[in-house]
């Protein structure tokens, strides 16, 4: 397996690289084979076995943020490097902010091209709209509580004025997991702090 410090990359050949994830007790080779015929050499694969849990892919969070501005990263279908369409969203849209290519082979989808550019941005715009609307039920929510007498629910982990640095902070460029560093709460939490550029 490659690592991730082995990042080949010269200034006139930005890097293209595979990403592969199994679960425990499947074989990478399918996906290896898919990815080498797409034109990535073995050399340059990255290959992460995990449990599943979204919190678990460590390979692949120290791959993302080692891209630069025209490299390209090839997957078999988008599941294998986002657990969610809400991670798709966010972290698609930070690596196509920084230019980096998302090609998912078997899916046919390339974000260099205008099929792939408005598939990742009506996937922003849903992203907003979602939020929007979990924003609307829990305050519906939270009003009727009030009416009756009650108060509590889950404290939000974030301030405004948090929320708001948050969102600077990844419009700077901030990856999201340093992002969730910093205020010390998963990553799974910043993502509902977030709107993603492209749906702003």
């Amino acid at each position: 397996m490659t690592t991730v410090s082995s990042l080949r990359r010269t200034p006139s050949a930005p890097a293209v690289v595979g990403y592969v994830r199994t679960a425990a007790g499947q074989s990478p080779v399918p996906q290896i084979n898919t990815l080498m015929r797409a034109g990535v050499a073995e050399e340059d694969l990255y290959i992460e076995c995990t449990n599943g849990h979204k919190a678990a892919w460590p390979e692949r969070d120290l791959l993302l943020p080692r891209l630069r501005s025209g490299d390209t990263i090839t997957i078999t279908r988008l599941d294998r490097l986002f657990y969610s369409v809400q991670n798709l969203i966010i972290v698609g849209t930070e690596l196509r902010d920084r230019s980096i290519r998302i090609h998912a082979v078997e899916q046919d989808i390339d974000s260099n091209t205008i099929q792939g550019r408005d598939f990742f941005g009506m996937m922003s715009v849903f992203a907003s709209l979602h939020r929007e609307f979990v924003l609307a039920a829990t305050n519906d929510g939270l009003a009727a509580a009030r009416a009756r007498g009650k108060t509590g629910g889950r404290p939000p982990r974030l301030t405004p004025e948090q929320a708001e640095q948050a969102q600077q902070l990844y419009d700077s460029g901030t990856p999201i997991p340093k992002i969730a560093q910093t205020f010390k709460i998963g990553r799974s939490t910043i993502y509902g702090y977030i709107t993603p550029k492209a749906a702003k």
